[in-house]
């Protein structure tokens, strides 16, 4: 039991923390205020981008505008050719958002432009309805990754995301019908929802960006700075002139042991629906096609389901690389459904090694569509492979 004097300090200190954090609760709400327009970014894909392709849009008027993103590689954006990474000292916390308001204030934004850090249902509405209080929410689509946090279903998935937006929100999203369900919802917290549609995405648009980039996200960020007043040509332009996300899919082309290689650096993608839209959009005027699935033994998940899309719709594919930790599940699978043969296991290999061995694998002139983790070894991995760049196609 403890003496006087020890549970008097006990209580001083839980005062002290109380007080302390009622302060900083109280500065943080000063702070959101002072920013006129805050948009939170959520949903499956392509957050990252279509931060950075709002908030490029929206300095073209003249806005002074803070985004921050979390994906790949998380940064903190002052205009469309200065950004600063975030430093974490441990595992990722979404009270690094209250920091990154803090730290945004001191520009003094007009808007500020947040990708969601969270993945778990009562984390995600914290950090909205608490931590960032947006004036707009962005659903970029809904897919078939996190099952196993925000799962079962896919419409599991979609109520995570509707259930984060804040009352009287306005939510911009490429999803046509997902959200129908919650509708009774929405009208009680007068949530309006605007779809957005790539049709009017001209192929000139795509092709002026320096990496790959949807039509589904332009057309959504496009929208959203129309709806915020910005003339449409002029944000364009400002969204050709940004920085890519460090994750943004790119095609490269390398050179390995004499051999001309392509490299489709698409593991961002990491799960199976935007995996197959990518392939789908692909060209595949190669002499080979090879796969290349960077692997992660803390998500087996992922190892199922893209053993699913092979089955399903990418056995076409000449080879099969597995690169990364836990090859083992993937490759048992494989087996089942793919000759031996095609399938190199490189689990548990350095970079350097699985560079020497791919280039004696795959054949000159081919394609290597690089799929699923990128986060750890998977950016090591890209690294050494670009080592051996020629050009960026």
């Amino acid at each position: 039991m403890l003496a006087p004097a020890g549970l008097y300090a006990v209580v001083i200190l839980l005062i002290i923390y109380i007080i302390f954090h009622r302060i900083e609760k109280s500065n943080h709400q000063k702070r959101l205020k002072s920013i006129p327009l805050r948009i939170w970014v959520n949903g499956s894909r392509g957050k990252s981008s279509v931060t950075r392709l709002i908030a490029a849009g929206l300095r073209t008027d003249g806005k002074r505008v803070i985004a921050k993103t979390t994906g790949t590689s998380a940064r903190f954006i002052i205009n469309n050719n200065i950004e600063e990474p975030i430093i974490r000292l441990g595992m990722p916390n979404i009270r690094e958002q209250i920091r990154i308001v803090k730290k945004a204030v001191e520009h003094n934004p007009d808007v500020l432009v947040l990708e969601c850090m969270a993945l778990r249902p009562d984390l995600q509405c914290t950090e909205s309805t608490e931590i960032v209080k947006p004036s707009a929410v962005v659903i970029t689509n809904v897919r078939a990754d996190h099952l196993d946090i925000m799962g079962p279903t896919i419409k599991d998935v979609a109520k995570t995301y509707i259930s984060a937006v804040p009352k009287n929100c306005k939510v911009f999203t490429s999803e046509t019908n997902i959200f129908d369900d919650f509708l009774n919802g929405n009208r009680k917290k007068n949530i309006e929802i605007f779809v957005s549609k790539s049709k009017g995405i001209s192929v000139d648009i795509i092709e002026n960006f320096s990496y790959i980039e949807h039509k589904e996200n332009v057309a959504l960020a496009l929208d959203i700075c129309k709806y915020f007043g910005v003339d449409e040509n002029v944000a364009i332009k400002g969204m050709h002139d940004a920085n890519p996300d460090p994750g943004a899919l790119r095609k490269h082309k390398i050179h390995l042991s004499g051999k001309e290689i392509t490299i489709l650096y698409a593991m961002a993608a990491n799960d199976p629906d935007s995996t197959y839209y990518i392939w789908q959009s692909i060209d595949k005027n190669y002499p080979e096609i090879n796969l290349l699935i960077n692997c992660r033994d803390d998500r087996i998940d992922r190892s199922f389901q893209i053993a699913d899309l092979i089955k399903d719709h990418l056995r076409e594919a000449e080879h099969f690389i597995l690169t990364g930790t836990g090859t083992g599940v993937l490759a048992r699978r494989l087996y089942k459904i793919i000759d031996r043969k095609k399938i190199l296991n490189l689990g548990g290999k350095n970079p350097e090694q699985v560079i020497n061995e791919v280039s004696i694998f795959v054949a000159d002139k081919s394609l290597i569509f690089a799929i699923g983790n990128t986060v750890g070894y998977g950016e090591k991995m890209m690294e050494q492979f670009l080592k051996h760049r020629g050009e960026q196609c």
